[in-house]
């Protein structure tokens, strides 16, 4: 382990002892760290916080390098105003003080971040995908004589299938209020609605006292975590 995931590592651990929730596992209190930083540099994830977001959470990571490519200042303003609606909702409910509950909103908002995030992800997946009419491509090396492919290989190309490794920052799937200014900052804005959203702007934070959000994982505010 390099110097630098150490700290890394090391951040994780302080993160949830400052949110109050030392027993998660440590893969929260990084993406905590992360979305923390990001907001703080106006800028993407990069070096150990790049590397693990795409190993945990592809679509956290897709929701903040969206973000980063506008120069506006209002677009970073969208996160903030979903973490303090977390914010507010935490700080009216009875549980224990925390030295930084800043953090622990920022937790809170995870999967709403990450289903925006996955919507990203799918809409870019639609717009690359090839038209239903389009010719397929031949491999340039199918490998074995009869253009088939060996049996121990899979894939047109004759390359084998890698495991994806389970992530530890399982995010639970919420439903996501749509502002207008989100809208604008995400470039959906010409968009149809996507599933599982609305077009009003939320009373409050999904996901921040129910099942729907990471306390049913464990944390303050869930099912099963503290009170």
């Amino acid at each position: 382990m390099t110097t630098g995931q150490r700290i890394f590592r090391k951040n994780a651990f302080a993160t949830l002892r400052d949110m109050g929730m030392p027993h998660l596992d440590p893969a929260h209190g990084a993406a905590v760290e992360a979305v923390r930083w990001c907001l703080t540099v106006r800028g993407r994830p990069t070096h150990h916080r790049q590397t693990f977001l795409e190993r945990e959470s592809p679509a956290l990571l897709a929701y903040l390098e969206r973000l980063a490519t506008s120069a506006d200042s209002a677009t970073w303003r969208t996160l903030e105003e979903r973490i303090r609606l977390h914010a507010e909702v935490l700080a009216k409910m009875d549980m224990p003080p925390c030295r930084r509950p800043w953090l622990a909103a920022i937790w809170h908002t995870l999967p709403e971040l990450a289903a925006l995030g996955q919507y990203l992800l799918d809409r870019q997946a639609e717009k690359d995908a090839p038209a239903p009419d389009a010719s397929p491509v031949p491999a340039d090396n199918p490998g074995g004589d009869d253009g088939k492919g060996s049996g121990d290989k899979t894939g047109s190309a004759g390359t084998k299938a890698k495991p994806q490794p389970s992530s530890r920052l399982a995010l639970p799937a919420v439903p996501v209020t749509l502002t207008v200014a989100e809208k604008k900052a995400l470039d959906l804005a010409e968009d149809t609605e996507p599933a599982d959203t609305k077009e009003e702007t939320p009373d409050g934070p999904s996901g921040a006292d129910g099942d729907g959000g990471p306390g049913g994982m464990g944390g303050p505010g869930g099912k099963g975590g503290k009170k």
